[in-house]
């Protein structure tokens, strides 16, 4: 996977990744690119984080933007939380759908004692 660009804000504490990935088109999902690019820049899958993946028309490359945090506190600081809810399944998805909606009902009041 050659990184095509590669830039670094100190004051964010995060990289930013731009590389693309040849025949992997259809075949590649969002926790495997996160996967690989942490492998490919030595850091903990916890500390990189997906923005963007998108396919070039013709061919079976696949670019991805993504950010390289310092570390996972800088990552929960920082990162939009929507965008991890991206990369989950289906099913964990709609576990943690279940779980706000769980918790944004209100708990059955005591009855007022008159």
């Amino acid at each position: 996977m050659p990184v095509e660009k590669k830039s670094e804000s100190k004051v964010l504490d995060r990289a930013y990744v731009e590389l693309s990935m040849d025949d992997k088109a259809g075949k590649l999902s969002r926790k495997d690119a996160v996967a690989a690019v942490a492998q490919e820049m030595g850091v903990a899958a916890e500390n990189v984080a997906l923005v963007r993946m998108e396919g070039k028309s013709g061919t079976r490359i696949v670019r991805g933007k993504f950010y390289v945090y310092g570390s996972a506190a800088s990552k929960k600081r920082v990162h939009p939380s929507y965008l991890d809810e991206r990369a989950l399944s289906k099913e964990e998805r709609e576990k943690l759908k279940q779980e706000r909606k769980k918790a944004a009902t209100p708990a059955p009041a005591a009855e007022a004692k008159k």
